[in-house]
């Protein structure tokens, strides 16, 4: 992700406790990519750049091959460290994770 390999030292997004993000994503390979967030459901706002009638919140969601999705998050209810990844555990393992560090105040 952002082409770096997981490292479990490093945070990659720090956000405010009750902050509302929208976060794009974006899948340059040749292959589709499940996104997954552990901790925090999201809305998906549009894939590829056209609207997404979302019909609930999700923590996992396909990235298109070559596409990207625009998601919007609200970190409400938990403060520390969780992770997202790809959801195809070999990519996983491979380290296709990065880390959220969610801080108060």
């Amino acid at each position: 992700i952002n082409g770096r390999r997981f490292n479990h030292h490093r945070v990659d997004q720090r956000v405010q406790l009750g902050a509302l993000e929208e976060w794009t994503i974006r899948n340059v390979s040749r292959e589709r990519h499940p996104f997954h967030i552990h901790v925090n459901d999201f809305q998906v706002i549009s894939v590829n750049g056209r609207p997404y009638n979302a019909r609930s919140l999700a923590d996992t969601f396909p990235l298109p091959v070559r596409g990207k999705i625009v998601i919007r998050i609200h970190f409400t209810d938990f403060t520390g460290e969780f992770v997202y990844h790809c959801h195809i555990l070999a990519h996983e393992d491979r380290g296709m994770m990065g880390a959220v560090k969610v801080e108060s105040g």
